[in-house]
């Protein structure tokens, strides 16, 4: 619950905040809070797109960020290229560990990151089916996630990433499709950690259906997973 808390708190600040400036300062706060020591927010380039343009909110060191677009680290880095192969969030230590084959250059963005404090992370990629591509790297040492704390950084990057583009973007949303009661209900449930069965035995339907009514819940708010979409129900107030 002290988890559940912290968590909805955070959503709830960065909700009502005005600026980019307050969510960065938020964030910074709920980096801190799970132990990491730095992160950034940041697009996902296409070849020849510069990174340093792409940049929605820098959380570490001005040294390191400096150092990673001076020496071209995105073209090597081993959690970008994860990161544009999969909508999962992992552990930098799943692609970069001590263990795991890499090429030179790639283990010298690691082994750099390690040299500054940060041989370790999380990171959460935000991606939209035709839209921008993104992710909310942390960085930090011996930071030990359980599997609740993985799931509530996934949602915090996810809504902090919909909260930054909201800010930045000047063009209106399109219309969305309106979802209905069952779907909320379903998205609810699941905002606070419930499997698929736990929630067909709470409303009284086949496991089959609470799938598909999260399935479609998804679809309908452009979201490529069910923490994006609880992420995104929570943005628009559907769900509390």
């Amino acid at each position: 619950m002290q988890l559940q808390n912290r968590i909805f708190g955070f959503l709830d600040k960065i909700e009502n905040e005005s600026q980019v400036d307050g969510v960065l300062e938020a964030l910074k706060g709920i980096s801190n809070d799970f132990g990491y020591t730095g992160f950034i927010m940041c697009g996902i380039p296409d070849t020849g797109e510069n990174l340093e343009e792409l940049i929605l909110l820098q959380g570490w060191s001005e040294d390191w960020n400096v150092r990673y677009l001076d020496q071209s680290f995105i073209d090597f880095d081993p959690v970008v290229e994860r990161v544009r192969t999969s909508h999962l969030p992992f552990e930098w230590s799943e692609v970069g560990g001590p263990k795991v084959r890499l090429s030179k250059q790639a283990r010298q963005v690691m082994d750099e990151a390690a040299s500054i404090g940060m041989p370790d992370g999380f990171c959460v990629p935000v991606y939209r089916p035709g839209a921008f591509q993104a992710a909310l790297s942390f960085g930090g040492d011996g930071v030990e996630l359980s599997p609740d704390d993985k799931h509530a950084l996934h949602l915090v990057g996810i809504y902090a990433h919909n909260r930054v583009r909201d800010m930045l973007r000047s063009s209106p949303d399109k219309p969305k499709k309106k979802l209905t009661p069952r779907e909320c209900e379903c998205l609810k449930w699941t905002s606070v950690g419930k499997t698929s069965w736990e929630i067909s035995q709470i409303l009284n339907i086949s496991q089959y259906t609470a799938d598909w009514y999260l399935a479609s819940a998804a679809k309908k708010l452009g979201a490529v997973n069910r923490t994006q979409a609880v992420a995104e129900a929570l943005r628009q107030g559907l769900i509390s």
